[in-house]
């Protein structure tokens, strides 16, 4: 609709928009000459017998609709799907450590994007199961841009904002960037959701109720009892003064009621600011550096509830009423609150460097966060009593309520340096053999304190020397033995030492084979030993009350005491994991290919953060899930274990495409009248299916595995579906375009406990789309000099505002799975403004 709309007036103001493009491309640096749309860029390929398995010029990158160059990158890794090793950036043939260094530019400076497959980072450094992304820049490029965007919940009371400045020079080898970026997002309620709330064990309101004590569900007073005709178990405290029996008599069996909904945040309030500043220029003939320096800041705000008092009032005060003790339930005026920051510093330095055929790489990086966490709880626990001279009645009773606020502090140093070189080393009959050369040390740093328990209290220290040496050997080649095709092996070994751990190994094997042009395949088995993060083993304890989780044993929505943080006592894990891919490409016109890639891990002594609950977790760890004398569920420790093992295999294939509909006519003749010309069409498609055949986690020796496939789980999200279908689809024409993504989820199950029998919670499927529609305003207003280099862009996530339903076999939903919990948001309407100058 918005191509059909912007034909006519792009049509008639064709002369402009020609002329507009040259000018444009002088104005900002850019190498565009008047009479010649088109920048033609020689030089010799990166890869010159590997094709890439993707290509983006000018007009694919503009169908992203991105406005920086970590938001396409982000979104290309995320349609390649789940790689084992995060793709290797190169940007103009020179390697990155960081997609910090390039990510904030503004994608203005992109020129094109090719994407290697898989096994081919070994030319520049990388591992055998590592693919490239190769990122050209324009040789001449001032801009000064800023951004800015608000978004909504259609379901209402959300909304967001972020805005982001930079300016960006680019002038051949030199190049520099200042980035500055904020995001800000309101708090959403559970009430603002409907969010059904767990039945009260004691009738808590905010104004105050009257009950029994010692039994709250029982009967107030025997002579309240007669004056109502009836038994009475709860009364509404009043707050006029002191009552009478016949007056409570009147209103007998009612109660005040509290939404604690009101109280509870569903999303936190957050804000975020980032500044990040590059610097990137050419030292000499043969060596090239780039600097980069960031700052960030995130902070949230959270509710969690109100606190609860039973005060006890006694026949012996003066203003009771009663024959016998009594409790008063009520609740403190002044949610608990959570709340979380984090500050970070970094700074990165890179040096590439070229003798002849071999090429350097040095990378030095040093880092700094502090974490800050304060959690307010009550310190009162059961009952309180009252003193014979207080009056319960009108007077404010919480501030009786016992609160403290508890802190965590986590500060972490991590420096590093490591030297990367790789060229050929001996010549085969087939080529070269590449070789790989790396040397690694890092220094990490934590220290916490905790004031929930000594046991946060304390530094952890980490020390790392890595060597790794890989080589890439050619058996064939379009010159040697051409019938077979081009086939190379490779094999990699790395050892590592930890000082807080042994040392550990790292091994591994490929295998290439391109028997013709149109099909690649990649084989390659991945060894690695690896001690646990040591944030996983050193963060501070954190306990927070008043966490809502599920009970799959009882089947009960239960508010608990929640533990979290650091374990020092983690094993390492050990990771075997075989890789086949495949790349077949049918239409080169339409750069149409099929791709498959199929992924057989094992993983032995895996690390996990302990899930909320799960029948076989909680029947594991009995001691991390605590319970009171009734089976309610009290206390759930998260702290992460190694579980026994976790074993997967799954299939990704799928195709992509990027085509022409419709070509632009060739360059305007000199001295000629413009001719009136339409901008090209581009449709792109991309398009996978996950199939996964097995998932099982071992989580003690002895125990059965968790078949994550056929109902159980680790966690209460459910078991995992056996089928994933992404896809995205755009077209664009001369800065116009629509973009749509979609991810559909098969239904899964969780084999849970619900009301004392077994019993499965069944998970629908989902199916979500996003759309994302942009113009330049100079499309629509042709003649208007503001809408110059003025884009507009509409994001909408979950169009159709699904949310997934989960319910038992009688077709209940427990409170924990309700459609607001799944998706808070729902619904999102974004819309963004971003001028570049």
């Amino acid at each position: 609709m918005l191509l059909a709309g912007a034909a006519a007036p792009a049509l008639a103001a064709a002369s402009a928009t020609v002329s507009e493009t040259a000018d444009a491309g002088q104005a900002h640096g850019d190498q565009t000459t008047p009479n010649d749309q088109t920048i033609y860029v020689t030089a010799p390929p990166l890869f010159r017998d590997i094709l890439p398995e993707r290509s983006l010029d000018q007009d694919a990158i503009d169908s992203y609709g991105a406005s920086t160059v970590d938001e396409i990158l982000n979104d290309i890794q995320v349609e390649l799907g789940d790689d084992a090793e995060q793709p290797l950036i190169i940007v103009n043939g020179q390697r990155i450590n960081d997609l910090d260094e390039i990510g904030s530019l503004p994608v203005e400076v992109l020129r094109s994007i090719q994407v290697f497959p898989r096994g081919s980072a070994v030319r520049v450094g990388g591992t055998s199961t590592q693919r490239v992304i190769s990122v050209t820049l324009k040789r001449y490029l001032r801009t000064e841009t800023l951004t800015a965007a608000h978004k909504i919940a259609t379901d209402g009371n959300w909304n967001a904002d972020r805005g982001q400045a930079m300016v960006t020079s680019v002038k051949g080898d030199t190049r520099a960037n200042l980035t500055f970026r904020i995001n800000d997002e309101s708090a959403l309620l559970e009430s603002q959701r409907e969010i059904i709330q767990p039945p009260l064990f004691t009738p808590f309101a905010l104004p105050g109720n009257i009950v029994g004590f010692p039994n709250t569900s029982g009967e107030i007073d025997p002579l309240l009892s007669a004056l109502a005709s009836e038994q009475v178990t709860v009364v509404p405290l009043p707050t006029s003064g002191p009552p009478t029996l016949a007056q409570l008599a009147a209103l007998a069996n009612e109660k005040n009621v509290t939404d604690l909904g009101q109280f509870r945040t569903i999303r936190p309030k957050s804000r975020s600011y980032d500044v990040n500043g590059t610097f990137a220029t050419r030292l000499a003939p043969w060596l090239t550096m780039n600097a980069t320096a960031q700052w960030n800041r995130n902070s949230s705000d959270s509710l969690r509830g109100l606190p609860t008092g039973l005060f006890i009032l006694s026949p012996t005060d003066s203003f009771s009423p009663f024959s016998d003790d009594v409790g008063l339930a009520i609740y403190g005026r002044h949610p608990l609150r959570s709340s979380a920051t984090l500050s970070n510093r970094e700074g990165n330095v890179t040096f590439d460097a070229n003798w002849g055929s071999w090429q350097g790489n040095l990378n030095l990086r040093h880092d700094d966060s502090n974490t800050i966490f304060l959690t307010e709880s009550q310190t009162t626990f059961g009952s309180i009593v009252l003193a014979d001279t207080v009056n319960p009645f009108g007077a404010d009773l919480s501030d009786l309520i016992g609160l403290r606020t508890d802190r965590t502090s986590t500060r972490s140093h991590d420096s590093l340096a490591d030297l990367t070189l790789n060229g050929p080393v001996i010549a085969v009959p087939a080529g070269n053999v590449l070789a790989v050369v790396e040397g690694r040390l890092a220094r990490d740093r934590l220290d916490s304190t905790s004031s929930f328990s000594a046991f946060g209290n304390g530094s952890f220290r980490r020390t790392e020397q890595t060597v790794r040496g890989e080589l890439e050997i050619p058996l064939t080649s379009a010159q040697f033995m051409p019938a077979v095709g081009v086939l190379s092996a490779s094999v990699q070994y790395a050892r590592s030492h930890f000082s807080d751990s042994q040392s550990v190994n790292h091994h591994t094997y490929g295998l290439t084979w391109e028997p013709r042009p149109v099909l690649r395949l990649h084989v390659s088995v991945d060894e690695t030993d690896l001690p646990a993060p040591i944030q996983t083993l050193g963060n501070p304890v954190v306990v927070t009350p008043e966490v809502r989780v599920f009970d799959p044993l009882t089947g009960q929505t239960v508010d608990v005491t929640q533990i979290t943080g650091g374990n020092p006592f983690l094993l390492p894990q050990k990771t075997k994991i075989r890789d086949v891919s495949a790349v077949l490409r049918l239409v080169p016109k339409l750069n149409l290919q099929l791709n498959a890639d199929y992924t057989d891990s094992d993983i032995r002594n895996f690390v996990s953060v302990l899930p909320q609950a799960s029948a076989a977790v909680e029947l594991a760890f009995p001691d991390r899930y605590i319970r009171d004398p009734n089976g309610v569920l009290t206390t759930v420790d998260l702290t992460p274990v190694n579980f026994d093992s976790h074993h997967e295999k799954r299939l990704r294939w799928g195709l992509t495409m990027n085509a022409k509909l419709s070509s632009t006519p060739p360059p305007q003749v000199p001295g000629q009248p413009h001719v009136a010309v339409r901008p090209s069409t581009y449709f792109q498609l991309t398009a996978s299916h996950t199939i996964v055949f097995s998932d099982q986690i071992v989580i003690r020796p002895g125990l059965p595995p968790v078949d994550l496939l056929g109902g159980g789980a680790i966690g209460i999200g459910g078991s995992r579906p056996r089928h994933q279908v992404d896809a995205t689809a755009a077209l664009t024409s001369g800065g116009m375009g629509a973009r749509i993504g979609v991810t559909w989820r098969g239904p899964n199950e969780l084999l849970s406990r619900l009301n004392g029998t077994t019993d499965t919670l069944h998970f629908s499927s989902v199916l979500a789309m996003n759309v994302r529609a942009f113009t330049d305003l100079k499309r629509v207003i042709p003649h208007a000099a503001w809408a110059r280099s003025l884009r507009i862009s509409l994001d909408v996530l979950n169009v159709t505002n699904y949310r997934q339903r989960v319910h038992d076999s009688f077709g209940n939903t427990p409170l924990q799975y309700q459609p607001a919990y799944r998706d808070p948001l729902g619904r999102t309407i974004e819309v963004e403004l971003r001028k570049v100058f």
